[in-house]
């Protein structure tokens, strides 16, 4: 019973034993190395390996048997790459839009704000504080709403 714990736990843990570790050293040259093998004599530097992210097959390559390999080599059907990219344009266009109306509405509202009191305040970046903007500041506001409400809202 034992013995079949120990090799079951064995199992467990060969996919760790496996990972190994990444060395990286730089030589007399200046030439930077990594081994997964420690250098005799060099001073040697330990690197984390990190895992990649998952990438899911191609929409084909899903609907297909998932235990036949992919072959990258395989060419790509034309128009398929086609409709991808058309559908990722329409959907940059989507997004797109829905920023240009985003910064449309924020600059009326902060000519609104600009236009509805004498005295308008702004937030120093430096402090934090509230600071009253001179009327030179708030020229060049309006000016920079105007011209952003030209850009996004039309």
């Amino acid at each position: 019973m034992l013995k079949i714990h120990s090799l079951l736990c064995l199992l467990l843990f060969a996919g760790l034993l496996q990972a190994g570790k990444i060395y990286k050293w730089v030589d007399e040259n200046g030439q930077i190395h990594y081994s997964s093998q420690k250098p005799a004599g060099e001073e040697v530097e330990t690197v984390k390996v990190r895992k990649g992210p998952k990438v899911a097959p191609p929409a084909e390559a899903a609907s297909a048997d998932p235990n036949q390999p992919v072959d990258p080599n395989e060419p790509v059907d034309p128009e398929a790459d086609a409709e991808a990219e058309a559908a990722a344009r329409a959907q940059l266009a989507r997004a797109d839009a829905a920023n240009r109306k985003r910064m449309c509405e924020q600059a009326r509202q902060n000519l609104a704000a600009l236009n509805a009191s004498v005295r308008v305040q702004r937030v120093d970046e430096a402090t934090g504080q509230a600071v009253r903007m001179t009327d030179d500041q708030r020229v060049t506001a309006m000016k920079n709403a105007n011209q952003a409400i030209s850009e996004y809202c039309n």
